[in-house]
Formats: C-alpha cells, structure tokens, sequence
C-alpha cells in the first residue's frame, strides 16, 4: 500500500491509501477518523451489487453500523433534484442522523461530488470519506475537497470545498469497469504529464498499451503519481486563491462547454476533457503561447490512449465559446484559459473571443485533413 498525504492547515489533513485489497481493510482505515460508530454509504445500484456487500462487512467487521443509501448515477442527474432527494433519503434514516455520523461516498466522480457536497451541507456539515471506483474519480474528483452540481447549462456552478476524511483508493475495482470508462479515466491522468510533470507523459506513452488494458500494476502506479501530483497543488492552493489550483483545469474550459453542448450525453467527462485538451493547445498555438510541438505531444499520447482528440460535427463553435464566459474560471464573463508554455508548464491567462474562434476554427481543419488521409 502506498500513502500519499494531503497536508492542510486547521485539522483538515488527510491521506489518500492506494493499494490492491484496500477495500477489505476499509474499516480499518475509519477507526481514528470517524467520530461515530454509525455509518452510512451513498452509491448507485450498480456499485452496490458489485462491491457493496464487501465495503459493509469491512466496516461492520471493525465495529461499524451501516446503512445503505442509492441513487442514480450519471451527469444528467448531477443536480439539485438528485441532492434534494439525498437530503430527504437521510432525514428519513431511523436514528435521526447527528452530526458525527460519516458518510461513505462509494462510486465515481458524480457521486464523490454529489455526496461531498450533501456531506457539506446537511446539518451544517458532515464527515464524509471517498472510496472512488472509477479510475476518473482516484485521479481527479476524489481529492482535494471541490464538491458540486451542475446547474442548467454550467457545470458545477453551485459546490462548496469540503474536505474528506480519507480517501481509499482500491485499483482491483477497476476490473469490472467497462473500458470506456477506463480509457476516460486516463484523460485525467494525462493531464498531468502536460501541467506538471513530461515525463509523466512519456512513461504513459510507453505504457498506454498495458494502461488501456487496465492491467492493475500499471494502473496502480499512475494513480499513485497522480495522486501525489494532484496533492501537491490542492497542498499549495487548497480553494483556488492563488491560481495555481486553476492549473488543474487544463482542457476543462471547451471540454465542460462540449458536455453541456451535448446535454451530458454524448461523451463521458474524460473524453471531453481530451478533446479540450487538444482544443487548449491549438487555441495556446493561435494565442502565441504553446509549441506546435506540445500540441503534437499531447495528441499522440491521448491517441495513444485511445481517446477522442477531435471536436465533433453538428455544434456550432460559437456554442461552444457563448458556453465558456459561464465557465467557473471567467471572469466578467470573458473566458479565462490554461495554456501550456511548455509540456510541465501551464498559465491561467485571459484569451481573446478572436483568438478561441482561430483556435477551434484550426481543431475543425484538423478534423477535415485526417479524413482526407
């Protein structure tokens, strides 16, 4: 096992255990932190038949009450509706729930942030732990506290920052995830090669083969470092006040404005994110910012991974850009992006209207050479 430490100020540091068979020690990791004997776990149906019964023998085996709570899982359903009837899901829990009690959010990143958010929220705030379950979740939305729900056409435009507990992440439950949600997942893992760390980014290009396979070792081995970077700026940044923390959202800005632009339903949030990733780098290009030559780096390596890297047919570019100035990172309604110097190195820079039109006005003509070959 592998223990990555979150370090924060005022009794909110936490670590995040990585490691094959975590869930089965679950419990174990609780004693210490829970301040009740009572727990209760929000998840989907889905991840309940799979790995519900384990996760409530571990804590019951360690000396915890449990209760089970599901509810739909997917982006549509990342909503107010959806947390209203969380809400009224616990308020009927007999015992009434108190204030010590903790919440178990088990499942991928729109129940990690849904959770963390009613965790936020009912009773003024709840202890909660993440046990994510898909790759997407370990190396991204399980750590470092940002909760939320989309809100009509902007994604996560109502959360708070609420810290977990713990976060325990267990690799061997990526074997039941479909491939696609995989190869989603590892999105989020590229990211980081091109905000922090290249050589990052060339060990996934060796590895994507194994990686897209979802051979375990290799998947362990990238969460961990994934982790360790992640944690690294939530650490030096925790509510976003310097800017750093913003890095995190590379390729976010069109790849959150192409998911609301298809209602959530065509792609899958990594997917997105690697077509915004492209779409960052040719706009950074336009802007006199980025290298040809990153934005080379990072199309073959989001191929390599066998992931989107094209905007599709049938939405309208100046969709996508009237979508951005609702981004979380916009300011006075102008959109504000992150663009690579350099692979490692990124910027959080105000961009002209003109200059994102170029951008995805370049991505369509790529689009348009790689049909001609």
């Amino acid at each position: 096992m592998t223990c990555v430490p979150v370090a924060l100020s005022e009794g909110r540091s936490y670590e995040i255990h990585i490691g094959s068979g975590q869930l089965n020690l679950l419990g174990e990791h609780f004693i210490g932190i829970a301040r009740s004997s009572r727990v209760v776990i929000l998840t989907q149906p889905i991840v309940a038949r799979h790995w519900g019964e384990r996760v409530e023998t571990s804590l019951q085996d360690a000396g915890f009450t449990t209760q089970q709570l599901c509810f739909p899982s997917g982006e549509r359903y990342k909503n107010l509706t959806t947390i209203a009837r969380l809400y009224e899901g616990l308020y009927n829990l007999v015992p009434a729930l108190d204030r010590k009690t903790l919440l178990v959010a088990l499942g991928g990143g729109v129940v990690g942030d849904m959770v963390g958010y009613v965790a936020a929220t009912y009773l003024r705030g709840l202890d909660y732990v993440q046990v994510p379950t898909t790759l997407l979740a370990m190396v991204d939305s399980s750590v470092g506290g940002k909760t939320g729900v989309d809100f009509r056409e902007g994604k996560n435009l109502i959360g708070a920052f609420h810290q977990p507990r713990t976060v325990v992440i267990d690799p061997e439950v990526l074997t039941t995830l479909p491939r696609r949600e995989l190869r989603a997942g590892l999105a989020e893992v590229a990211k980081y090669g091109v905000i922090q760390d290249p050589h990052f980014l060339e060990q996934l290009q060796r590895d994507a083969a194994a990686l897209v396979r979802g051979e375990v070792t290799t998947i362990e081995a990238v969460v961990t470092r994934s982790c360790q970077l992640k944690a690294e700026v939530v650490t030096a940044d925790e509510h976003e006040e310097t800017g750093l923390r913003a890095i995190l959202n590379y390729g976010h800005t069109i790849g959150h404005a192409l998911e609301s632009a298809t209602r959530y339903r065509r792609y899958k949030h990594g997917e997105a994110v690697a077509i915004g990733m492209v779409a960052a780098a040719l706009i950074g290009e336009r802007a006199g910012v980025t290298p040809p030559s990153v934005t080379t780096a990072i199309r073959e390596t989001l191929v390599a991974l066998k992931l989107p890297t094209t905007l599709p047919e049938g939405i309208d570019d100046e969709v996508l850009i009237a979508l951005t100035a609702r981004d979380k990172k916009a300011v006075a309604g102008e959109a504000r992006f992150v663009l690579a110097t350099q692979l490692g190195t990124v910027a959080l820079q105000d961009v002209p209207v003109a200059t994102v039109r170029e951008g995805l006005a370049e991505h369509r003509r790529l689009v348009e050479r790689s049909k001609r070959r």
